[in-house]
């Protein structure tokens, strides 16, 4: 120890902060950071997903949210990256990207809150 000093508490990790109770990173899935992207067209797919964030770094998963009946795209969807900086490029570069004719909202995940 350090001058005697004993530390209480281990250093915590990132990763360590994730699993805490009522600490919450937004946009931090535990094993990737999320991103949400909206205003897709109904027959988007998974795969435009991958495309248009590959370049941008490695993707761990996309999902593409569809209705249940019709299993049209409901104009949103879900990427996972693993690195950060990763993401946050592709959330820079791709946040107001034009896609056919609509103008895409890609941002960090975020929980959402419940008004009373």
């Amino acid at each position: 120890m350090a001058y005697g000093v004993k530390s209480r508490f281990p250093p915590m990790t990132i990763d360590g902060m994730t699993s805490l109770a009522g600490i919450n990173i937004p946009g931090h899935a535990g094993t990737g950071w999320c991103i949400f992207v909206y205003n897709l067209a109904p027959d988007a797919d998974e795969s435009i997903l991958w495309q248009m964030f590959g370049p941008f770094g490695a993707v761990t998963n996309v999902k593409v949210i569809r209705d249940f009946n019709t299993n049209k795209c409901k104009g949103f969807g879900f990427v996972t990256m693993t690195n950060y900086d990763e993401a946050a490029m592709a959330i820079a570069s791709l946040n107001g990207y034009r896609l056919g004719d609509r103008v895409l909202q890609v941002s960090f995940k975020t929980n959402k809150t419940h008004k009373a």
